[in-house]
């Protein structure tokens, strides 16, 4: 599996990565320059970043038979978040880095599945996705990073997940079965981020 770039009406399509080793869960930075990715390249998940045309490829994590996967630059571009199975078989937590993969900082320990993290635009605080209430009841929750200070956003008996915000952060998407039919449809809400949350260490 390869990475490739494309104009929005896929156009120009180009091939940033080649080989048959995984290459993918890919991220852009804010400023468009850098991509990082998950690849099993060195025979383990890692991640992995480089520039925007495919060049000057930068290893960021070294962890042997483990997945590290679905990472995202922070909006000043230096650090990443991502999730990893590091500790326990079937369960995952999430972990943030520099961008050379220095001062890692595994910040949540709840012993469920933790994934999908997405930073908000102040940089301080990700939304992801958690079992902690079950393995068929994933909810949302935010988390500030550098005060540990985290607060439950959805309530729902079946799935909500993968939640991006808006660069503005006024708005908040994410994938729920809260339908009619519990199939999984994309919803979209206003947001406001609570004050507590807001404060620093």
């Amino acid at each position: 599996m390869n990475i490739y770039e494309a104009n929005p009406d896929g156009t120009d399509l180009t091939a940033l990565t080649s080989g048959p080793d995984y290459h993918a869960e890919c991220a852009y930075s804010t400023d468009g320059n850098r991509i990082v990715y998950a690849s099993n390249v060195d025979g383990s998940m890692n991640l992995y970043t480089m520039n925007s045309s495919g060049g000057d490829v930068k290893q960021v994590t070294h962890t042997q038979n483990c997945y590290n996967g679905g990472p995202f630059f922070s909006p000043d571009g230096q650090h990443i978040i991502f999730r990893a199975d590091r500790e326990k078989t079937h369960y995952l937590d999430i972990y943030c880095c520099k961008i050379d993969g220095s001062d890692e900082v595994k910040v949540t320990s709840n012993g469920a599945v933790n994934w999908a993290p997405y930073w908000h635009p102040n940089g301080k605080v990700i939304a992801f996705t958690t079992s902690l209430h079950g393995h068929m009841h994933y909810e949302i929750y935010l988390l500030n990073i550098e005060t540990g200070i985290q607060k439950r956003l959805t309530h729902n008996a079946t799935f909500d997940g993968l939640p991006v915000f808006s660069p503005d952060g006024s708005k908040i998407m994410w994938t729920s079965k809260r339908g009619e039919d519990k199939s999984c449809q994309i919803f979209l809400a206003d947001f406001t981020l609570p004050s507590e949350l807001n404060s620093i260490k």
